[in-house]
This record gives structure tokens, sequence and C-alpha cells, in this order.
């Protein structure tokens, strides 16, 4: 196989959108979305309307009922957002599972429109393209314990960059870069992620490791101070665009 280049960049100055000037329509460019899972008061049930059986069975097995929250408001705007792209009412809108079980849309798709969906904590985050695309978002936790995992999941560069200073947040960002691309992939984590590069640049990566033959940009950005976030996707991509979903608008909108 050959190799390819990964180029990763930090966007520092990005511009939430509000919802309204979106609109949902996907040509070699990439939308981002942010939604809130800090429901209360919102009247989660009636996100419940729009999920399949199997979707509100999969959120009763979450214990806490936080989790359950989030995860029924994941998958309801998830429907709510891609059915403005597929002029589908969000009920209408059908998945099914594709390689390593990454979902893809399976009715109404005649632009080949694709997403990733990737949550944590009260932040959920979904990138939508009419090309493969991965993306990954994580709390800044500083209480965790990332020093246990740097040399199981880091290169040598890459450790000394994030025990350097800010580390915290050097390991979350590049933490999320190594997620974004192997989702975009379908790989999954099973590989030797000390060998996905995460630094700023442009690095080469030998053939096999990725599971793609093409290129890949990934863009980390911020959320706000307590969220980090990546989207790995085609280097040709024309443009990107970020925007905020309100969960009292939406809660309206269904």
């Amino acid at each position: 196989m050959p190799s390819i280049n990964v180029t990763n960049n930090f966007l520092a100055d990005i511009t939430w959108l509000d919802s309204s000037v979106c609109s949902f329509k996907i040509n070699n460019s990439i939308d981002v979305w942010k939604v809130s899972s800090d429901l209360n008061p919102m009247p989660v049930d009636s996100f419940k309307s729009i999920l399949t059986g199997d979707e509100i069975g999969r959120a009763n097995r979450f214990y806490l009922q936080k989790d359950r929250n989030r995860f029924i408001t994941s998958r309801a705007a998830l429907r709510t957002i891609l059915g403005k792209y597929l002029n589908l009412a969000p009920e209408a809108v059908e998945f099914e599972s594709g390689l390593n079980k990454k979902p893809f849309i399976k009715n109404g798709n005649q632009n080949n429109l694709q997403y990733n969906l990737s949550h944590s904590g009260d932040a959920i985050l979904l990138a939508v393209a009419d090309s493969p695309i991965g993306a990954d978002v994580e709390f800044i936790n500083n209480d965790f314990g990332y020093s246990e995992v740097l040399t199981d999941n880091f290169s040598s560069a890459e450790v000394n960059y994030i025990t350097e200073t800010d580390s915290i947040h050097r390991f979350f960002k590049l933490w999320t870069r190594k997620e974004a691309v192997t989702k975009a992939t379908a790989q999954g984590l099973d590989c030797d992620l000390r060998l996905l590069p995460g630094l700023e640049g442009t690095s080469v990566v030998a053939g096999g490791i990725i599971a793609s033959n093409e290129d890949w940009v990934i863009n980390s950005f911020n959320l706000n101070m307590q969220y980090i976030a990546s989207v790995a996707s085609n280097p040709l991509i024309d443009q990107i665009s970020f925007f905020n979903l309100a969960t009292v608008n939406f809660a309206r909108s269904l």
C-alpha cells in the first residue's frame, strides 16, 4: 500500500453560527454541529417520539438518567439535522451498519451524505459531509490520569509535546485527532495509535497503518473552555462551517 499524508491543523478562531442560517446543502464541504445535552428543564420525553424502538431500548440500558438523556438527545438531534439535509422527517431517516459497524444513511441519500457523531459529557458533536468523515469530542478532564496511557498511544515526539506544557489540553487535542481519523476510515482503535500522527503539520504515514489509501486533513478546535474536538476529512474540502443547535430551539422544532 502507498504511503499517505496526514495534516493536522488547529483552528483557533472559529465562529459558531445559528442553525437558522444553515442551507442544509453539502457540496464538497463540511458542516459541523454542536448540541448541548444539558436538558434541564428540557422535555426529553418529547424527543422519544422520533426514535425507533431499538433506540429507546438502547437508551434504557444506560444506568444513569443523565446518560439516557444524552443518548436520547443525540439520536433525536442526529435525526432532526440529517432529515433537513435529506428532506425527510426525522423519524423517517433509516440507518444501517457498515464496515466495523460504522453507521451510514440507508434511505433517501442520493447525494451520498455522510456523517459522524461523537459525544462526551454534556457535548454532542456531529460532522456532515459528502465524503468520508470522522469526528471526536472530548471533555478536558483535569483529573484524568493521562500519563498512564502516554507510552502505549503516543510517539516519543508526541509524549514530549504533551508533557512540555499545557499537558491535559494537549493530550486531549492529540487524542481526538487519532480518534477522528480512525472513525473516518472505520478502522477503530484496534491499531497502533503511536503510528497515527497527532502533531501539527503534515506527516507521511507508511502504507497499511491507516485503513485508507487517501490523504487526510484533521482540523481541531475548542467547543469552549471545557471541550476540544477534531474532524478528519478529505484534504480537498472547500469549506468547513460550524453551527450551534440550541436545545431550546431544537425541542420546539419537534
